[in-house]
């Protein structure tokens, strides 16, 4: 069901209407938006830098070959998440590397740091991020993209496959990890 903005800018749901039509503008939009979280939960879940860009890539590849499938329920972020997070889940049950499409590269960011990971330098950030590393993926995975990604627990839900229930739970007890963690350094 396609929602009415009200708000002068395009959403991201506005531009993956766009897409869907066939605007060449509208999927580079997107990209350029979606890149750093996606990118940033790839590089999180594969712990490889080039593992993660090949999963970023074909995660924006099938989303924009299978736009179509795409029914604006859940914001457009979290359909491509659940993208990512099943291609991921499928490289691991085959035990092979994401295999990508042939891209041009004008189609895609630059390789840069991205603002998130700059970002984190200072001492705090860093103990944070090595406990947040510690958790099991699940939890990881739920608490990122809750708290990272700013979806919320339905499109956590949404995105991972799982029940809302289920999704509240992981975000839950990683929070209540991380304050045990974090309470018992002071």
């Amino acid at each position: 069901m396609r929602r009415v903005n009200l708000l002068s800018f395009d959403t991201d749901e506005d531009l993956a209407w766009r897409a869907r039509e066939g605007d060449r503008e509208a999927e580079r939009m997107l990209v350029l938006r979606l890149y750093p979280g996606v990118f940033s939960l790839a590089d999180r879940l594969l712990r490889n830098v080039e593992s993660a860009r090949d999963a970023t890539q074909e995660a924006f590849f099938r989303a924009f070959s299978r736009i179509h499938q795409y029914d604006g329920d859940h914001r457009f972020s979290a359909w491509v998440f659940r993208i990512l997070v099943n291609l991921i889940r499928d490289q691991r049950r085959r035990g092979n590397k994401v295999i990508t499409a042939e891209l041009k590269p004008d189609d895609w960011p630059s390789h840069e740091p991205i603002p998130v990971e700059a970002a984190i330098h200072e001492e705090s950030c860093t103990r944070v991020k090595s406990h947040v590393e510690r958790l099991p993926e699940d939890m990881r995975v739920a608490l990122l993209l809750h708290f990272q990604e700013g979806l919320t627990g339905r499109e956590v839900a949404y995105a991972l496959g799982i029940t809302y229930d289920a999704a509240r739970l992981k975000i839950s007890r990683a929070v209540a990890k991380l304050r045990q963690w974090m309470g018992g350094e002071a």
